[in-house]
């Protein structure tokens, strides 16, 4: 195996002091304003799956603008017979809001039901939103709907439409039925007449396309919300909220939850009403008026500084998930994109496609540019300067999904009568300090990966994940727990460990054994808690204690 005398890095600076985040000068920001108005009638189901689908999408574009977003969203529906008539049956979900798990939740929570469509009507009510009176703001509106456009008693479509852009406000709509429908034309004149784009769907149309990297950032999704601070009369609710609209990204599928998690890690999803990291960014924010009573119970004990001190470890933790997320997701982009022109022609016709196009003309005509977008790259800043790199973090990704050898109550049977998963405990205390590892192994028979007498298959790789050992009995949650359910735990004589913050990743990966610059084909890596790859290739400590392997650099475990 592995041996445990091995480095395996600690977790850079977590339990090391460290000093309150610095309140900077925010970078420019101009307004955006997107309102999104649904037809919600009997025969929109497909249509409101589709917005919930994508609205993460949607907001990860926008989040690639400059200058800097501020954005705000606002949903509206019409259609329903349950809606006041007196409104021409259309309801304000929610008013403009920063805040886009408030958004999530009010998707998830429609329900269609048959009934006049007039989109006149809801444009009326959507103008009548609170939309930015910056000059230099983008403001959209989207208006989605299967019927004719024209079916309002009422109100006028049309002057609606020049009324709005009279504002600022341009009007895309997306038409779900062929464009060669009846009702077509009316849909075209109502964006026309607002500078918009009028778009034509499939409402049932659906393409979701899964990557190999949907798991990872998933995972990575929960970890982002062990880091905020809940605070205030309604933070955990908020709190739980965030997980709630996690949960039902997940139900949709693999995608939505990927994407979700991009939009986590991106510049515009902030909530300073409910986290204290994110609300003591500002400068004016006030730590005095942070009432103790309105803290997690854990946190209700501790001095102003010690909160602040926390509340940096949470800051630092995050950015080190962000710059995974970010890395991750340029390749899963990447994935994304050459998937979708392989559908060519079929990939048009979809909410997501006829929203995005829109943002993206319209958001240029407003003197709005996209960040260049970097192609993915096996190195991201702060790995190391290695021509492996690339090999170690291929290698390592989605490890998890490796046969766990140590044992796993997901993968042996006969583990399954206990709550966590078998741990070693490294031995290399005097050295490196006392940790508790798994190892996940690509190839392995019954949970052996090594065989008398046989070099490792090429392509093998093993992966030991390493934790803080922390003496004693758990108190509470930790890193490691809430990764694994139960706690790792581990006995040696009458004294007990159990997992506390993540030490990193050592990884070995097989390549052919006349590969130059390897160890007999072996690549040794090691990645850090924030998934820097921080060595690569011929590893001088590692060749001299794997070269004493008795099968092939592998030791078998022990």
């Amino acid at each position: 195996m592995i041996r445990s005398s091995f480095v395996v890095f600690a977790l850079a600076n977590v339990l090391a002091a460290q000093a309150p985040p610095t309140a900077v000068a925010a970078p420019a920001v101009r307004p955006v304003d997107l309102a999104i108005c649904l037809d919600v009638s009997g025969s929109m189901d497909g249509l409101i799956d589709s917005a919930r689908q994508n609205l993460w999408s949607v907001v990860n574009e926008l989040a690639t603008l400059q200058p800097t977003p501020r954005l705000r969203v606002a949903l509206l529906t019409f259609g329903c017979t349950a809606y006041d008539p007196a409104s021409g049956w259309v309801r304000v979900d929610t008013p403009f809001t920063s805040d886009l798990d408030t958004v999530s939740q009010k998707l998830f929570a429609l329900q269609t039901n048959g009934g006049d469509e007039y989109v006149a009507r809801v444009m009326q009510a959507a103008l009548e939103l609170d939309w930015s009176s910056d000059p230099e703001a983008l403001k959209l509106l989207f208006v989605a709907g299967n019927e004719a456009a024209t079916q309002d008693p009422t109100v006028d479509g049309p002057t609606q439409s020049r009324a709005a852009i009279a504002r600022g406000i341009v009007v895309d709509t997306i038409f779900c039925g062929s464009p060669s429908h009846q009702d077509a034309p009316g849909w075209r004149e109502v964006s026309k007449l607002a500078d918009g784009q009028f778009a034509t769907i499939e409402k049932d149309q659906a393409v979701v396309i899964t990557t190999p990297f949907d798991a990872e950032l998933t995972e990575i999704s929960g970890l982002l919300n062990t880091t905020y601070v809940p605070f205030g009369r309604d933070g955990g609710v908020w709190a739980a909220n965030q997980v709630s609209q996690d949960q039902n990204a997940v139900g949709l599928n693999p995608a939505a939850a990927a994407q979700r998690c991009q939009t986590k890690g991106g510049s515009l999803y902030e909530n300073p009403h409910w986290d204290l990291v994110d609300a003591c960014r500002d400068a004016k924010f006030d730590w005095d008026k942070v009432k103790k009573e309105e803290l997690p119970e854990a946190l209700r004990g501790m001095t102003t500084e010690q909160l602040r001190g926390h509340v940096a470890e949470q800051q630092k933790k995050r950015d080190a998930l962000k710059v995974r997320i970010d890395a991750i997701g340029k390749e899963r982009d990447a994935f994304v994109k050459k998937e979708m022109e392989k559908l060519g022609s079929a990939g048009k016709a979809m909410f997501e496609t006829a929203v995005l196009e829109a943002v993206r003309q319209q958001a240029e005509a407003k003197g709005f540019r996209r960040a260049p977008k970097e192609a993915p790259k096996a190195a991201v800043a702060g790995d190391c300067d290695s021509p492996f790199v690339s090999v170690v973090r291929d290698a390592a990704r989605d490890y998890r999904r490796l046969v766990c050898v140590t044992g796993s109550p997901k993968v042996a049977p006969q583990d399954c009568r206990m709550s966590p998963p078998f741990v070693k405990l490294s031995e290399a205390g005097k050295e490196h300090g006392k940790k508790l590892y798994l190892l996940f192994a690509r190839f392995a028979e019954k949970g052996v990966y090594t065989k008398a007498g046989e070099p490792a298959k090429v392509g093998q790789t093993l992966v030991k994940e390493a934790w803080v050992a922390v003496l004693g009995e758990p108190s509470g949650p930790t890193e490691a727990s809430r990764r694994y359910v139960g706690h790792l735990v581990f006995g040696e004589g009458d004294q007990r460990f159990h997992g506390g913050d993540a030490a990193g990743l050592f990884v070995m990966h097989k390549l052919a054994a006349d590969t130059p610059d390897t160890d007999q084909g072996w690549v040794y890596g090691t990645i850090d808690p924030a998934g820097h790859v921080t060595a690569a290739g011929r590893i001088a400590s590692c060749m001299r204690c794997h070269q004493d392997g008795t099968e092939d650099r592998c030791f078998g475990l022990r």
